[in-house]
């Protein structure tokens, strides 16, 4: 019997062993099979967390996709049932407005537009405030929105206010020009809190335009004025000498102004490359005429005849003061070659008649191009972030398709009593940009931001 104990003891040991490890097993298994499980669990929930992340991200685009394609108004606006254009078709070249194939826009609905002004005290501002509104009233009569506008009279403070109040109204957009460009900068905080979005015209806001409530500023190519000053000296003095050369006196405009510095870093990126043509004098006239009259007096008596080749003018009005003071000297020899900016009436005139060298278009006539935008942007379009003015070379050199093309715009001025010519009378196919010394813009070109304004050079002595 001892020994059958034994036996039996060893087998139920045996069985006893093999059953723990038959069920240690199967725990072990199972906790295994567990965590498989969970970790399909997790990697499906992770799954499922991308997909609601993929599709919030496609709603956000469907979304934004959608805002692109619709008018953007802050109420609801009646829409707009007249199907012509006010701005003139097929007079200007494609490509006239950055960005824009065709000029014509039609409003989609009856957009409530607001439009704040700083100045209006000389005859630019002046010419520019009332093209605006001329502008605004052909959209009220032919398209039925709603246009108001407000002018401060050059105080800053009290612009601010009134652009605040314009805001209040919940205008579609708000459209600026501020009297300076700190002082008008908190607008954008108003009008963000409203919602309204902001476009600046001429002159800038403190600030990158295309971000946040700021969606575009239209304004001028200052130093694109100064690059066509320079090429017309190039051309004309090698005409007059038969290489590049000459002795230029310039009479600047405000020293400190963005105008004043960049038509005088525009002329000197174009001289650069002529280093036998040299500006030997220049004195701030501040854009202003009867300075340009007597500082060209002091120079007509400083330097005999020949030893000025052209005068160089940061505007027309200078330009018109320094060629009086030409003409009451009797120094014939500076007809001309005196350039200047701006494209006033009587500059045109000059050209014309063989006078006044040249001048550039810094057009006060900003009422067409700013309503293509204005207007394309509430339609639901995509607008440039900063958009330059188009502008008109007034160098006609003898060709007598620039001729003419001047002509036109001369008479129209003249009939219509106007200072300068308007922009809709055409003349941007045949009187085109000295595109050859301008390829890349200030803003886009660094090296063009780093030529010294208002330098000069020792004169250089010409062998006849």
């Amino acid at each position: 019997m001892g020994k059958t104990y034994k036996l039996l003891y060893v087998v139920v040991l045996c069985v006893v062993i093999a059953l723990t490890a038959v069920f240690v097993g199967c725990k072990t298994t199972t906790a295994a099979a567990t965590e498989t499980t969970a970790a399909a669990t997790e990697t499906t929930a992770a799954a499922t967390e991308t997909t609601a992340a993929a599709t919030e991200t496609t709603a956000a685009a469907t979304e934004t996709t959608a805002a692109a394609g619709k008018v953007r108004t802050t109420a609801e606006r009646e829409d707009v049932t007249a199907t012509e254009p006010v701005s003139p078709k097929g007079v200007f070249p494609e490509g006239f407005l950055t960005g824009i194939k065709d000029v014509g826009v039609i409003p989609l609905k009856k957009y409530f537009i607001a439009f704040s002004n700083g100045d209006m005290g000389d005859v630019w501002r002046k010419t520019f405030v009332q093209d605006m509104d001329e502008w605004g009233k052909k959209y009220v009569d032919k398209y039925g929105i709603k246009w108001v506008w407000s002018n401060s009279g050059n105080d800053s403070a009290k612009q601010l206010g009134q652009a605040e109040s314009l805001v209040a109204q919940k205008p579609d957009i708000l459209v600026i020009s501020p009297n300076e460009t700190e002082a008008l900068t908190p607008i954008l905080d108003t009008a963000a809190k409203a919602n309204i979005p902001v476009i600046a015209l001429d002159r800038e806001l403190k600030a990158d335009p295309g971000t946040g409530i700021y969606k575009s500023i239209l304004s001028m190519d200052y130093y694109l004025n100064g690059v066509a000053d320079g090429a017309a000296l190039v051309e004309q003095l090698t005409k007059k000498y038969g290489s590049p050369k000459g002795n230029v006196v310039e009479l600047t405009g405000i020293l400190g102004s963005s105008p004043g510095i960049q038509r005088s870093q525009g002329i000197r990126w174009v001289l650069k490359d002529y280093p036998d043509i040299r500006i030997i004098e220049s004195r701030d006239a501040s854009f202003d005429r009867q300075k340009g009259y007597t500082l060209m007096k002091d120079l007509l008596q400083t330097y005999k005849a020949g030893e000025i080749d052209a005068v160089v003018c940061g505007c027309d009005a200078t330009g018109l003061g320094a060629l009086q003071a030409i003409k009451e000297a009797g120094r014939n020899e500076l007809l001309g070659y005196i350039n200047g900016v701006d494209g006033d009436t009587a500059a045109l005139e000059g050209i014309l008649s063989g006078e006044y060298g040249s001048s550039h278009e810094c057009s006060p006539y900003y009422g067409l191009p700013a309503f293509e935008y204005i207007i394309r942007y509430l339609n639901g379009e995509d607008i440039p972030t900063r958009i330059m003015m188009p502008t008109r070379w007034y160098y006609i050199d003898d060709d007598p398709v620039r001729k003419e093309a001047l002509q036109k715009l001369v008479d129209y001025s003249k009939q219509n009593n106007l200072p300068f010519p308007p922009m809709f009378i055409g003349g941007q196919k045949e009187l085109t940009n000295p595109v050859k010394y301008y390829d890349k813009p200030w803003y886009e070109d660094k090296s063009k931001q780093d030529i010294e304004p208002f330098t000069t050079q020792s004169p250089i002595k010409i062998t006849k």
